[in-house]
C-alpha cells in the first residue's frame, strides 16, 4: 500500500479509507508532506476538518523548530514556489473536533535527552546547513527524490539503521506513534458513530495503518490521491 508517491509527473498523497465491518467510526487518513502546493493543503484540509473528529500533530518545541529548518528555509527559494503546511484551524472556525494526538515540548524534551549527545549535536548543526543548501540549489525534482513511501519500510530504510539513528528515530519518530495510536484507540473505544479523520505527516502513517488493521479489525475502503506538488 503506498502512502505517498513520487513519480515523473510531481508527488501524490494517498488519502486512504478505512471502514469496520462492526460498524466502528470510519477512519480517513491524510498523510502530510511538510512543503506543498497550496492546493495540497486547501484540498485535504477543508476535507478533513469537514469530518466530525480531527487528530492533528504538532509539537511546539525550540527543538523541532531547528530540526524543521531543513525544509522550512528553501521556502525563500522563489525557484521552488511551495508554501509550508499550515497550522490546523482554531477549533470552533471548522465542523470537525480537534484533538491534539502529540507530544507535549516536555514529553518531546525527555525522548529527545535519551539521544546520544553528539548525535544531538549533529543535529543542531546539519539542520541549518541544509536548509542553507536547499534554498540555493533545490528543485522540485530533488525534494521529491526521497519522498515516496510504503506500509512496508524500503531496503534503503532498513540497511540505514544504526543505533544512534535508532534513537534519534524513536525520539522524532516512534514516541510520537506512540501517542498517537494511543489518542487513535481512546477515540476508537468510545464506540461513537463519528467519521475521524487523521492529518499527520506521512511517516507516522504507518504506525497508524498498522492499529487499524492488525489490531482493530479495520479494512481498506475507497482511497484516491492528492497531488502534493507537480514538476
Amino acid at each position: 500500500m503506498q502512502i505517498i508517491e513520487s513519480s515523473v509527473l510531481g508527488v501524490r498523497s494517498a488519502r486512504l479509507r478505512f471502514q469496520h465491518p462492526g460498524g466502528k467510526p470510519s477512519v480517513t487518513l491524510f498523510p502530510m508532506i511538510h512543503v506543498g502546493q497550496p492546493e495540497f493543503y486547501r484540498a485535504a484540509f477543508d476535507d478533513a476538518f469537514a469530518h466530525d473528529l480531527v487528530l492533528v500533530e504538532g509539537v511546539k518545541s525550540p527543538i523541532s523548530a531547528r530540526i524543521t529548518r531543513s525544509y522550512r528555509w528553501l521556502l525563500a527559494s522563489k525557484r521552488i514556489d511551495l508554501s509550508l503546511q499550515p497550522k490546523s484551524p482554531d477549533p470552533g472556525t471548522c465542523h470537525a473536533t480537534i484533538i491534539h494526538a502529540d507530544l507535549s515540548a516536555a514529553e518531546f524534551a525527555v525522548e529527545w535527552r535519551k539521544v546520544q549527545l553528539w548525535v544531538r549535536l549533529a543535529v543542531y548543526l546539519l539542520s541549518p546547513l541544509i536548509g542553507l543548501q536547499r534554498r540555493w540549489f533545490a528543485t522540485r525534482e530533488t525534494i521529491a527524490k526521497d519522498l515516496a513511501m510504503d506500509v512496508q519500510p524500503s531496503q534503503k530504510e532498513l540497511v540505514d539503521w544504526s543505533p544512534e539513528t535508532g534513537a534519534l528515530t524513536h525520539a522524532i519518530l516512534e514516541s510520537r506513534d506512540e501517542r498517537l495510536v494511543d489518542r487513535l484507540r481512546e477515540q476508537l473505544s468510545a464506540e461513537s458513530k463519528t467519521k475521524i479523520a487523521i492529518v499527520y505527516g506521512a511517516a507516522h502513517m504507518r504506525a497508524v495503518i498498522r492499529e487499524l488493521t492488525v489490531h482493530q479489525g479495520y479494512m481498506t475502503g475507497p482511497s484516491d490521491w492528492l497531488t502534493v506538488f507537480h514538476f
